[in-house]
């Protein structure tokens, strides 16, 4: 089912391995995974001609929650020194080792890529983007804007593992570029970068690392050398419609949406959002009333719409086919406000990049549990994916989903992972169990929790190909093994 040692210039780093902290709304889906959420908005009535207030609402926070969740990550890494992605603009904050089942702080992590991100505002000047010969390695570059699309993917996928040498400038910028160098003008100043850098183990963890400090960003002009540094940004803060509605106006100014967009924001100015010329004081008491009624089930919403996926035994689709999830093209703005709000690991990719699911039912509908036994079986090859493929397993707690400890520490089953065992057809089962199997299935088995807790599996395929990118491909379904 789907969803609709030495630091180089421009780096800074954080050591653990996710490019996000964790969000009360993750923590709120796993907690809610056998519990229907209600989130039904309340709404004055409105003229025929006009939608009612509360559905401009969601419709408006639906657009504009990309603007706000953004600015949330953003003011977290610039503005606090505490967080894992702390660092200054312009500057990579890298994830330098692998995680672990002792780090906490985030959902679901990633143990197969490495990331590393930065932040750029482009009303500074422009920037210089350098990548290293990657030698074959696996990496993907995305630059995003505010409104959570990717308009440039650089890496393994679209423009190889060579050097290469970028010049980012904003949307008014004129100016001569060097020679040997791309242009690449982002749509607005504000950029947010992801890189992952593919990592198989801890045995090549330094030789990743070295790739990460090959990536460097660097401003034309030195921060003292910027006369304005533009308004001051306001603090994002959860559960806050005013706050929310502040936000979204200070970022639609600063970062004015696309040209086929402008219509559709001029529809929310009703309720509040516009850009510059909408402010929460301006608007009626009842539209604020209505604004601050309907905001604690507005996030509300993306549980349900999750919870309602996982329903059954079939896995979710982060990326279905058909979305346009990580470009410009996309235009299902619940769909792009529902992919951020499921976290900031699977943000600005698009299906030709990679691909996620995520199921915590077997093939019986029944949750996955570490006291029962399941085979995996994928088909020959694995998920289809020119870069590579894997399944991980997360065992799930009151604060989230995490690396389940095990004996022989083994997180996950990859197309890296040394020594499977295939069948005669070259399919791959992969044992889900608390025990080790005998025999020869041990080299495929994924350790579940040994206290029986529930877990989930997350797979994942970079540069999918064939029926994944088609949309025909279905992962299967864990079954039981009594």
């Amino acid at each position: 089912m789907t969803l609709s040692a030495r630091k180089p210039p421009g780096s800074a780093p954080f050591s653990r391995y996710a490019p996000f902290t964790r969000r009360p709304l993750t923590r709120r889906i796993v907690c809610a995974t056998a519990v229907a959420v209600s989130a039904v908005l309340s709404a004055p009535a409105a003229r025929a001609d006009e939608p009612a207030t509360g559905t401009l609402i969601r419709e408006a926070y639906d657009y504009a929650f990309p603007l706000f969740k953004l600015s949330q990550y953003r003011w977290t890494a610039l503005e606090t020194t505490g967080a894992r992605t702390s660092t200054t603009l312009s500057r990579f904050a890298h994830a330098r080792e692998i995680a672990t089942p002792d780090d906490r702080w985030a959902n679901s992590p990633i143990v197969d890529a490495l990331y590393s991100t930065a932040w750029i505002d482009l009303a500074r000047g422009p920037v210089t983007i350098d990548t290293p010969d990657t030698t074959g390695r696996y990496t993907v570059l995305t630059l995003i804007d505010f409104y959570s699309n990717t308009f440039f993917y650089a890496g393994h996928r679209t423009t190889g593992t060579a050097p290469q040498h970028y010049l980012l400038v904003g949307p008014g910028w004129k100016g001569a570029v060097p020679d040997g160098v791309r242009l690449v003008r982002a749509p607005a100043n504000d950029v947010y970068v992801n890189l992952r850098v593919a990592v198989d183990g801890p045995a090549d963890l330094a030789a990743a690392n070295a790739v990460q400090d090959g990536f460097r960003i660097t401003p034309e002009r030195a921060a003292a050398d910027v006369s304005t540094h533009g308004p001051s940004r306001i603090q994002p803060r959860d559960d806050d419609a005013q706050n929310f509605v502040a936000i979204a106006n200070q970022m639609l100014a600063l970062d004015p949406p696309p040209a086929h967009d402008r219509a559709l924001v001029e529809r929310y100015r009703r309720i509040g959002i516009c850009g510059a010329e909408c402010a929460w004081d301006r608007l009626p008491d009842d539209v604020r009333a209505a604004w601050k009624e309907a905001y604690p089930a507005l996030e509300q919403q993306f549980v349900k719409t999750y919870l309602a996926a996982a329903g059954s035994h079939g896995w979710i689709n982060y990326n279905p086919p058909g979305s346009k999830l990580g470009t410009t093209e996309q235009r299902d703005y619940p769909l792009r406000a529902l992919a951020l709000a499921m976290g900031m690991g699977i943000l600005g990719v698009s299906r030709d990049e990679a691909n996620y699911w995520i199921t915590f039912r077997d093939a019986h509908a029944q949750p996955l549990l570490g006291s029962r036994r399941y085979r995996l079986r994928l088909p020959p090859g694995g998920i289809p994916s020119n870069a590579f493929w894997s399944v991980s397993l997360y065992a799930v707690d009151p604060d989230g989903q995490f690396l389940n400890a095990n004996p022989i520490g083994r997180y996950q089953i990859s197309s890296h992972t040394r020594g499977l065992a295939v069948n005669p057809d070259g399919s791959i089962d992969i044992v889900l169990q608390a025990a080790r199997p005998d025999g020869a299935s041990a080299a495929n088995w994924l350790p579940t929790p040994a206290d029986g807790r529930p877990f989930t599996l997350f797979a994942r395929a970079y540069e999918p190909t064939g029926s994944v990118l088609q949309g025909t491909f279905a992962m299967p379904s864990a079954e039981p093994v009594q």
